[in-house]
């Protein structure tokens, strides 16, 4: 499951957000070598939180071992068009989802999904866009989790990753009229799931993603 920042309070993990700010900002590029002595340096702390921090970037697929160079930066940023790419990986995600449940008759239970909402919904009304966007995406996954099938999951989640932490910013600037629209389509979603409504079900996330589409090239 994907966590929200201020859950990552060790020194490991300010060193891998440090890392992917310095990524995000331009100041690290694309295929830079990277050591861990020169992060040492340059943040000032021990190799061993560093070291921790690498392996997760490397895991999460932010940055990539390579022969005879070692550790390097991969081009992880997140503009409008690789956004649209990322949002289509999600929607077929859901539709092979709901058609499997569909297909095998499984029950969904939504209650989860209903707990997300009002996370959203509350995170709304406080102006925290972090946490708003951090279970959004909770949404989605626990949905797609449905499909019993783990590598829907786990791309799934690296694609949230990626447009939590390196999508322009205008991407993940949500002005309240379109929070509350999404916060409305999820609640139709859900009451088409209780229904067993699946196909209708995609249609309204189709045309959610499709909203998402238009506001990031505002």
């Amino acid at each position: 499951m994907l966590k929200s920042k201020r859950d990552y309070k060790t020194l490991d993990k300010v060193v891998y957000f440090s890392i992917i700010e310095k990524i995000k900002t331009g100041e690290l590029k694309p295929n830079e070598h990277l050591t861990e002595e020169r992060l040492s340096k340059e943040l000032g702390v021990s190799r061993s939180p560093i070291r921790k921090a690498i392996t997760a970037l490397v895991a999460e697929g932010v940055l990539d071992y390579r022969t005879y160079s070692g550790v390097v930066v991969k081009d992880s940023l997140v503009d409008s068009t690789r956004y649209v790419q990322l949002l289509e990986v999600i929607e077929l995600f859901v539709k092979a989802t709901l058609e499997k449940i569909e297909q095998m008759e499984t029950e969904i239970s939504t209650t989860d999904l209903r707990n997300c909402i009002q996370s959203m919904d509350r995170a709304s009304y406080l102006k925290d866009l972090d946490e708003y966007l951090f279970n959004e995406h909770q949404f989605f996954l626990r949905l797609i989790a449905h499909s019993g099938n783990p590598y829907y999951k786990d791309m799934a989640k690296k694609v949230f990753f990626n447009i939590t932490y390196f999508a322009v910013e205008s991407i993940n600037q949500i002005n309240e009229d379109m929070r509350d629209r999404t916060i409305k389509h999820l609640n139709q979603i859900v009451d088409l799931l209780d229904k067993q409504a699946f196909q209708e079900a995609n249609a309204e996330i189709k045309k959610l993603l499709g909203e998402f589409v238009v506001n990031a090239f505002r």
